[in-house]
């Protein structure tokens, strides 16, 4: 997913966005663009920062779910 300048986020590869609930997408591309931000918004990292973003929010599911 190519950046066409440096104010783009980090968009939804579609292979992780599937068997996600549309709230988790959400959750995950504001997170994925909070991180973006937080790195100093890079090129090339798109994947790499919506994987980021998908452990870290599926990882709060899984212990809210599991009473931690």
């Amino acid at each position: 997913m190519p950046h066409t300048s440096h104010s783009q986020t980090p968009d939804t590869p579609d292979a992780a966005a599937q068997g996600l609930t549309t709230t988790e997408r959400e959750q995950i591309s504001r997170r994925a663009r909070a991180l973006w931000q937080e790195e100093g918004c890079p090129q090339g990292r798109d994947r790499e920062l919506w994987a980021q973003a998908e452990l870290q929010v599926l990882k709060g599911r899984t212990a809210f779910r599991d009473g931690r």
